[in-house]
């Protein structure tokens, strides 16, 4: 490996945005300059840089403007279909007989058609491990050789010298595990929400253990958003950024936080007041009280200020409907309808992941979710998830690793932008960790 940098530039090509963190060698490292600047349309998808002049000419600008004059690059591999990580046990054996054992291990787990790669392994040497357990860990990375190459050829036409090409779990692990002293004590789980994929990925005492990828993102919520309201992508895209959020109290029935009976509460925008769905007792909103339960004969139909048991059966014959919702509220309701079904999917593979973890790791406690990504600021996921897992959860922030002397931009912009900067700030960590 080329000779320790004093600065180095982490880079992170994202299907919707790019982003770049320039770090200084410190104890703790220092974060000097940041840059966040949307991918040219086209230009990546799930399988890595296809249009490499595009990112290019968008890297340099964006590196330009964010005031960042570091040669010494640190790429983050792009698309889930480009690179796999895998953590192997593996029989303890000696540097040569790991080896050939590896190169074995190499052709069983290439997923690519195109068998031309890049790999690198290294044994994992985890806190208070038995030094006479007869196996041990490794973890491997295998990359198409294409897409280190596009990189490579990047870094040329951008005018930087690639000091590492690394892959997104062991930045994540640097810039929200690693660094924070705290975070190494039992196991945490982070999921970095992306555009076209999301990652789960569970680190034991500060180290990478469980790395898993799911072909889902933000795309998907878009579409489903255009889908169910019939708009084009890019009016859903707007929308879905404007009122994507959790609705603690439009949780279907059937799921953590649902209840007997089944259905949504679906205000609509104009015409005659929303209508309840049948067998479906429970709140739609704080502003439009479900009519009629806990009325009473006798009794007035106005809502009292303590709600009652919204496991009540309506016993009203003829409820009053509430006013109709305001636009904004009725289309947040609406949106919100459209990606919970992925939300759901989501928490059922989080919930899959935590206990295959725990069933191989039966000593070791996770103590924390922490949510990266521009999904992890959706309002209420964090709740959403922790309530659905039982684990707490909360949006991460790689800058409890680092001293912030963001030179450009303000604090108040790294602060507002730290959930979408993870990885490239774990790049620029790499050659310090």
């Amino acid at each position: 490996m080329a000779k320790q940098p004093s600065a180095a530039v982490g880079i992170d090509i994202g299907t919707r945005f790019i982003k770049v963190a320039e770090v200084r060698a410190g104890k703790p490292p220092v974060l000097t300059n940041v840059g966040i600047a949307p991918t040219p349309e086209g230009a990546v998808d799930a399988g890595g840089v296809i249009d490499k002049s595009a990112v290019a000419a968008t890297l340099k600008r964006l590196l330009a403007d964010s005031g960042i004059g570091t040669k010494q690059a640190v790429f983050s591999l792009a698309g889930q279909n480009a690179v796999v990580v895998r953590i192997l046990e593996v029989p303890r054996m000696n540097p040569v007989e790991l080896r050939s054992h590896m190169d074995w291990e190499i052709q069983r787990n290439i997923p690519f058609a195109d068998t031309r790669v890049q790999s690198a392994y290294e044994i994992i040497h985890r806190p208070g491990e038995d030094p006479q357990d007869p196996n041990m860990e490794v973890v491997l990375a295998v990359a198409q050789q294409d897409a280190v190459d596009g990189l490579v050829d990047i870094a040329d036409k951008v005018g930087l010298e690639p000091y590492a090409i690394d892959v997104e779990p062991l930045a994540l692990g640097r810039s929200l595990v690693l660094s924070p002293s705290d975070m190494q004590q039992g196991a945490v789980v982070v999921i970095n929400l992306g555009a076209s994929a999301t990652s789960i990925d569970i680190y034991d005492r500060g180290l990478l253990s469980f790395p898993r990828v799911l072909p889902t993102g933000g795309d998907m919520m878009t579409r489903a958003v255009a889908e169910r309201l019939m708009l084009s992508e890019a009016e859903a895209e707007q929308l879905k950024v404007q009122l994507a959020e959790v609705l603690m109290d439009q949780i279907p029935i059937g799921t953590p936080f649902g209840m007997p009976g089944g259905g949504f509460y679906t205000p609509t925008l104009g015409g005659p007041a929303p209508t309840v769905s049948p067998g479906m007792p429970f709140a739609g909103s704080e502003s439009a009280p479900i009519p009629g339960l806990g009325v009473s004969e006798g009794e007035s139909e106005t809502p009292t200020e303590t709600p009652p048991s919204p496991f009540e059966t309506p016993t009203a014959p003829e409820p009053e409907l509430p006013a109709a919702q305001p636009a904004t509220d009725a289309r947040k309701v609406q949106v919100f309808q459209a990606i919970y079904p992925l939300l759901e999917e989501l928490v059922s593979e989080i919930r899959r992941s935590v206990e295959y973890f725990r069933s191989r790791h039966t000593d070791v406690e996770i103590h924390q979710i922490l949510l990266c990504g521009g999904g992890a600021v959706i309002p209420n996921l964090d709740q959403f998830i922790a309530t659905s897992i039982g684990i707490p959860t909360s949006i991460a922030n790689p800058l409890r690793g680092v001293q912030l002397n963001v030179k450009r931009h303000g604090p108040e912009y790294v602060a507002a932008h730290a959930h979408l900067l993870a990885v490239a700030i774990g790049m620029g960590m790499h050659p310090y960790f």
